[in-house]
Parts: structure tokens; C-alpha cells; sequence
């Protein structure tokens, strides 16, 4: 399996940055509020796993490499992942601000249809994709296809979820998000093998990926 980097986080986040409901009000709390912590520590991790990565490629240098050496079917795998990624990225964090709690459920209905829509299809897309020609690329394919179409599962049954609820408060709208959540959560591909330094500093080279980078 591949490391979990932060281009690859990106399917392990799946809808989690969508934001839960404020107690507070009567209306769901701004998405913008949660994205905006996760991103400040995501920043934060991302600043350290570079430090990380920085250092390991002067101990790595000799494998280091450059997009333009990954071969063809390596180069089609990772730009098909990443073009998924990039797909199910537009429905996280939907902007619920100054809505009722009804038109919050019906953003994340929204929201988690998208996601799961877009999973089925990068999962098909990988399912016909050959696999990348790097150790264990066999492995990593077969995994992140299943994890594709089980956050496609989880999002699509959590999207009927919501969409039947009849909440009559934000904590009724917010159990039934956590709920989900946490399903996916436990769907996620498990960390294993760590994806060679200079292939994965290729990989975030290619234009498709360099924002996961």
C-alpha cells in the first residue's frame, strides 16, 4: 500500500472535511470554518511530511527520478488516481452557511451523492487502468479500487441516510454525518508499503497529482 502522503490522504479524507451542524443555531455551522481548520493542519502536516521528504531524498538521492522517466503504464495509473482524487475533491466541504437545517440536509445529500458518484467512477476508471509498474503495484491497484467502491458504497447508502431523516435539531442532522463518517473512516485502504521517495516525488511532478503534492 501506498504511503499515506498528502496527495494520497486526499481518498482517506473522503467527505470528512464536510462540515457538522453548530449547536449553537439554528442553522449548520459554515463549512468554511472546518475546512479551514483542516487545511491549517493539514498545512501543518504537510510542512513536516516535507521536511520529512526533503530529507529523505538527500539520504535517497539515488532514487530519485523525474515524471518524464516514470513509464507509460505508471505515468496512466497515477494520472487516473489522481484525476478521481481531483473529482471527489469538489464535494468536500460544502458551504452550509446561513442555511436552515433543512437546506443543510439537502447540501450534504448533495455533497455525499457527488462523492460517491465520483468514486464509483474512479473505480471503474482504475479497474480498467493497468496497474503501475512499481513493487507491489499489483497490490496498490487492486487496493485503491476496492477503497474507491467502498467510499462509493458508504456515501451513496449515507446519502439516502440523510436524505430520509426528518431531524428536528442540528444533533439529529450531526449523528446522522458522524455516522457515515465513520464508516468510511473504516473503509479506508491500510497503510502498508511506502511508495519509493523518488517515485513518489515523481508522481507529484505530473500536472494531475502536483496539487496533492
Amino acid at each position: 500500500m501506498l504511503k499515506r502522503s498528502s496527495w494520497i490522504g486526499v481518498l482517506a479524507a473522503g467527505g470528512l472535511l464536510i462540515a457538522g451542524c453548530s449547536s449553537s443555531s439554528g442553522t449548520a455551522a459554515p463549512a468554511a470554518t472546518t475546512a479551514a481548520t483542516s487545511t491549517s493542519s493539514s498545512s501543518s502536516s504537510s510542512s513536516s511530511s516535507s521536511s520529512s521528504s526533503q530529507a529523505s531524498s538527500e539520504d535517497d538521492s539515488s532514487t530519485a527520478v523525474s515524471a518524464a522517466e516514470l513509464d507509460e503504464a505508471t505515468t496512466t495509473w497515477f494520472t487516473t488516481f489522481c484525476t478521481g482524487l481531483t473529482d471527489i475533491g469538489q464535494y468536500i466541504s460544502p458551504d452550509t452557511a446561513g442555511q436552515s437545517l433543512t437546506e443543510a440536509q439537502s447540501t450534504v445529500v448533495t455533497a455525499y451523492t457527488g462523492i460517491s458518484t465520483s468514486a464509483a467512477k474512479a473505480a471503474g476508471d482504475l479497474a480498467v487502468t493497468p496497474p503501475p509498474t512499481i513493487d507491489g503495484g499489483d497490490q496498490v491497484a487492486a487496493s485503491f479500487v476496492t477503497g474507491f467502491e467502498s467510499l462509493a458504497d458508504v456515501y451513496g447508502r449515507g446519502a439516502q441516510t440523510v436524505a430520509a431523516l426528518t431531524p428536528s435539531t442540528e444533533a439529529d442532522l450531526k449523528a446522522a454525518i458522524d455516522a457515515v463518517e465513520e464508516e468510511a473512516k473504516s473503509v479506508q485502504p491500510e497503510a502498508g508499503q511506502d511508495l519509493d521517495p523518488g517515485v513518489e516525488a515523481a508522481v507529484e511532478q505530473l500536472p494531475e497529482c502536483a496539487s496533492f503534492g
